[in-house]
């Protein structure tokens, strides 16, 4: 199983240098380590396990909104009419659109969610580095 996983690290390595990857992932041992930080933030599925969310602030300043609010500025009369023309003619008339930029939204928040665990492992990695060269 290892060396199917050698092979196949192997072949991906040499895909993506021929289309335009970084020269470091030439040495296998650096693309073995870069690929062990990505599939570690590709598994860690808990958002609560990560710190930079928490320094970001309320969730409603970095989290995607899925759902679409409708309101009104105006008063209560003209306000309410507005609404239900917007609820009943141009919502369906939306829907496909909504419902296809929600999915979009889904996927860029799962990625999202990947990115912060990636920023994550290689502030601690570094983190890690810089308090051994200090040691020194």
């Amino acid at each position: 199983m290892a060396e199917l996983q050698r092979r196949t690290g192997d072949e991906l390595r040499r895909e993506l240098l021929k289309q335009g990857a970084s020269p470091a992932l030439e040495d296998p041992a650096i693309f073995a380590e870069v690929e062990r930080v990505l599939r570690q933030a590709v598994e860690r599925q808990n958002v609560r396990a990560l710190l930079l969310p928490e320094l970001a602030g309320e969730p409603e300043r970095w989290r995607l909104e899925t759902s679409l609010q409708l309101a009104s500025h105006r008063g209560p009369l003209v306000g309410g009419l507005i609404l239900g023309i917007k609820r009943r003619v141009l919502m369906p008339l939306a829907r496909w659109l909504f419902e296809y930029s929600r999915r979009n939204f889904a996927r860029q928040q799962e990625i999202n969610r990947i990115l912060f665990a990636c920023v994550q492992e290689l502030a601690i990695q570094n983190a890690i580095l810089r308090r051994e060269i200090e040691r020194r």
